[in-house]
């Protein structure tokens, strides 16, 4: 299981960063971006190196000691380029912090950690735990110290350079891919913090896990899931609103079906002929061109149903519902649809009552007349929902049926 997690974790970077690499114009300068890159590569391979299935290849002829090394300064480097992306995106400028001087802390980090490694003078056991004699105790702790210490620090510079972007960023994806890694390092944290303890073990009994237990791992692992979604979230932000906006026609699309199929059974007359494109067809220009279609229909119908309109429709709304009720500009719609097309059944037309709709009674709210093709979507999808769901529209076609001298209505 814990090599699972490390591996997987190590593919999932690794892919993130041929991904970035090869979408990267040509001759392009992106310092940003190519710290990035080097952070994600170079912790994707620390992954993969200090994983338990790669330390055990000692058996196999490899020297043990030799990969947790690597794997170690390759976690450090990528540490340093943390903190060099955490310069370059800082947007305070007191806080950012010279790219020199940083690339010389990494280098002197590095050169720190190897010579405490070799004053350590450790060993390897077939079981993968580094060893140490007591004399090697304190250099192999201070070692481990100075390592989470820096990945602190790192972190918590990415997380104050990354923060205010969650209320800069231009769009809601943007804002999502900056909160997702942000919480990576709020995991990368707890990665960190978990090594605490190796510490402890170290000055005690002279032992330390050669790779990554399997908490580890599991961290290692949902920190590189939530980097990778953070990324794509902010690359990928046209196709998320895309996504989204296809979505939220598809369900346009079903809630007005009701109310459209009551339409075209009632007047046949208003469907457009079949063909053009199909429902699917593209992404989303195939359910724009269906529900665009679906909404000429119900306007051409509602046309057709104008001299059905009943008169009483308003007053009755108020009697049995309230003022509340009344007022509602998408169930006053619904239920002058829902009459209209009874009357029609019925074939009885009311003269000189003219739309007595709610499109008509909120002519003086801007914010229920409909700009664009869009807000009628929006429009009519309330409509189609309080003419399919209110539990008003049965009690006001009852009471048009039972309507007392309902038979004498004047015929256009």
């Amino acid at each position: 299981m814990s090599d699972i997690a490390a591996y997987l974790g190590a593919a999932v970077l690794v892919a993130l960063a041929a991904w970035a690499f090869a979408s990267e114009r040509r001759g392009a300068r992106r310092p940003i971006r190519r710290a990035g890159l080097a952070f994600v590569l170079c912790e994707g391979f620390s992954l993969a190196l200090l994983a338990p299935g790669t330390v055990a290849l000692s058996h196999a002829g490899v020297d043990g000691l030799s990969v947790i090394a690597l794997g170690d300064t390759v976690r450090t480097a990528a540490l340093s380029f943390l903190m060099l992306l955490a310069c370059l995106l800082n947007p305070r400028p007191a806080r950012r912090r010279s790219p020199l001087g940083q690339a010389a802390l990494a280098v002197g980090l590095q050169t720190v950690m190897v010579l405490l490694f070799v004053a350590a003078r450790p060993t390897l056991t077939p079981g993968g735990d580094v060893i140490t004699g007591s004399g090697g105790r304190w250099p192999l702790a201070v070692r481990v110290a100075l390592f989470a210490g820096y990945a602190i620090w790192a972190l918590v510079e990415m997380f104050i350079a990354l923060l205010p972007q969650t209320r800069l960023a231009a769009t809601g994806p943007l804002r999502w891919g900056v909160r997702l890694v942000l919480a990576a390092i709020g995991i990368g944290v707890v990665w960190t913090l978990w090594s605490y303890d190796d510490i402890v073990h170290v000055l005690r009994y002279g032992r330390l896990d050669g790779s990554e237990d399997t908490v580890s791992n599991t961290l290692g692992a949902l920190c590189a899931t939530l980097v990778v979604a953070g990324s794509l979230a902010g690359r990928c932000s046209a196709t998320f609103e895309a996504a989204v906006r296809w979505v939220r026609l598809c369900r346009c699309y079903v809630v007005m079906g009701p109310l459209w199929s009551a339409l075209r059974e009632a007047m046949p007359q208003i469907a457009f002929p079949e063909g053009g494109r199909p429902l699917l067809a593209g992404w989303p220009a195939g359910i724009e061109y269906a529900l665009y279609r679906r909404v000429i229909e119900i306007h051409d119908g509602r046309l057709v149903l104008r001299t059905y309109h009943h008169p009483a429709v308003a007053a009755w709304l108020e009697d049995d519902s309230g003022a509340a009720a009344a007022t509602d500009a998408a169930l006053m719609e619904a239920a002058t649809i829902a009459t209209a097309l009874e009357n029609m059944r019925r074939g009885r037309r009311f003269t000189g009552a003219g739309e007595r709709s709610a499109r008509g009674a909120a002519d003086g709210d801007p914010a229920l007349i409909p700009t664009d093709l869009d807000a009628e979507v929006r429009w009519l999808s309330r409509v189609a929902w309080a003419f399919r769901r209110s539990p008003v529209i049965p009690e006001l076609l009852e009471r048009l049926r039972a309507e007392e001298g309902y038979g004498v209505a004047s015929r256009g």
